[in-house]
């Protein structure tokens, strides 16, 4: 029994990729139960507001991965099922077949998140230093202040060096080791940050929690990585081809710019609250934001593990594998959002209730807007997550103006609706562009993969 336990991730990984993603998923509404009441309690409101913009300031560092995180999955998943009559196309690269290929992609990998680490860090200078500044959001650079942010902001320059290796183990089909252990540090981090609050040791102690924890993870996921990549190090030592980098670059970027577009609609929008009307207005939109947001990544674990089985069967020409991977998937992860999106309607006010001790939840408006666009988002980020592991990106101008629209739609609505004015923003963006480019995208790509089984 212990034996047939011991070889089920073996066995049937994607099935347990979902329940590690759902482990992931776990952790981090254990983190919103642990640290948002601890913070808003043990914090002064102005405080509280700092830390939750910070949050969202520090996850604009993790975007310069810039799309090489999917790219690299995406590659080394190709690659690891292609034989030696496989053809490279689309925005694949052509490298050796099997593990050859893969270590030439590592090495690739390696220098890569290299240079990003060091973008990392300069970003993080110049978001403190220079956009903190401005509007409502830090009224006042303290010491403390200041010390929370460069420690969170080190914490993140380690995950971004540590995402080429998460990237690469998704590739391979390690993908329950990579979000169980993401699920492990976000609840290391989060405990350990409302214990320093609880204690009374203030912002510093809570972002240096995370600057720790992310050591930690760094180290574990290097040890994962060599664990799972023996067949790559022992392969031949053959360079990628000249001019390699530049190739996953073009693949990648355009990726990139989808992400950074997209962060635009969500991750910005907890320290535009703050800059706009103050970080007294940030926790309660940022506690729903957080649970909208746990709730779509939920209902995604039942697709994400499948894209590079998907993308293998597709390099390797198993067309009706890759269909049925396809169709199951889609028609599985949509009742999965329906779900979560009454979900988040209907039982979101009450763990606010027990979340929040001095806040007003948000109005029944926001509430009902940011369902509907959680519904909307989920269905059709399923579709997008497809076409993209195909090796297309149609997305690049569709996310731009997504982005540029939702971005000026919040800065005039909500001056003239308040709360409202965020949600109804990136509905609309939403709807106008990426929703629906995303939908009819992917039944493109449905109907493509049907014909060629």
């Amino acid at each position: 029994m212990i034996a047939k336990i011991l070889s089920y991730p073996n066995r049937y990984p994607a099935r347990t990729g979902t329940l590690a993603g759902w482990f992931q998923q776990g952790c981090a509404m254990l983190v919103a139960l642990l640290l948002i009441p601890v913070v808003t309690r043990y914090l002064s409101p102005q405080e509280a507001g700092i830390w939750f913009a910070f949050q969202g300031l520090v996850s604009m560092i993790g975007l310069l991965d810039l799309g090489f995180g999917f790219a690299i999955s995406r590659q080394a998943a190709f690659t690891l099922g292609s034989t030696e009559t496989t053809l490279a196309k689309n925005d694949f690269l052509h490298l050796d077949h099997g593990w050859t290929g893969v270590a030439q992609l590592f090495r690739l990998t390696r220098i890569l998140y290299r240079w990003l680490a060091i973008a990392a860090t300069g970003l993080g200078v110049a978001l403190f230093e220079v956009f903190s500044r401005f509007g409502n959001l830090v009224p006042e650079v303290t010491p403390g202040v200041r010390m929370c942010w460069y420690a969170i902001a080190a914490a993140s320059c380690l995950l971004i060096l540590s995402a080429g290796h998460s990237a690469f183990l998704n590739g391979i089909g390690a993908v329950y080791q990579t979000r169980f252990l993401a699920g492990l540090y976000q609840l290391a981090a989060g405990a350990g940050a409302a214990f320093a609050a609880w204690a009374g040791w203030g912002l510093p102690a809570m972002g240096g929690s995370f600057a720790i924890c992310a050591v930690g993870y760094r180290i574990i996921i290097g040890s994962v990585l060599k664990a799972c990549t023996q067949p790559m190090r022992e392969s031949a030592k053959i360079e990628p081809a000249q001019g390699s980098l530049g190739l996953l670059a073009r693949a990648a970027l355009p990726v990139g710019g989808v992400n950074v577009f997209a962060s635009l609609i969500y991750t910005i929008q907890s320290p535009m609250l703050g800059f706009l009307l103050g970080p007294e207005k940030v926790a309660p939109f940022y506690l729903a934001q957080k649970i909208a947001m746990s709730c779509n990544m939920l209902a995604m674990q039942t697709a994400l593990p499948q894209l590079p089985f998907f993308t293998r069967a597709f390099g390797n020409g198993k067309n009706a594998l890759a269909f049925t991977n396809l169709q199951k998937t889609v028609l599985r992860t949509s009742i999965f959002v329906i779900i979560v999106g009454l979900g988040f309607y209907f039982f979101s006010p009450v763990a606010a209730s027990i979340l929040l001790h001095r806040e007003k939840y948000i109005d029944d408006t926001t509430l009902f807007l940011m369902t509907l666009d959680l519904l909307f988002m989920g269905y059709s980020t399923i579709w997008g997550q497809y076409v993209l592991a195909s090796g297309k990106n149609p997305f690049f101008v569709s996310t731009l103006l997504n982005g540029l629209w939702s971005l000026c739609a919040t800065c005039y609505l909500v001056p003239i609706l308040g709360l409202p004015g965020l949600p109804a923003a990136t509905l609309i963006a939403g709807l106008a562009f990426n929703y629906r480019k995303c939908i009819s995208e992917g039944l493109r790509l449905y109907k493509s993969t049907r014909s060629r089984q």
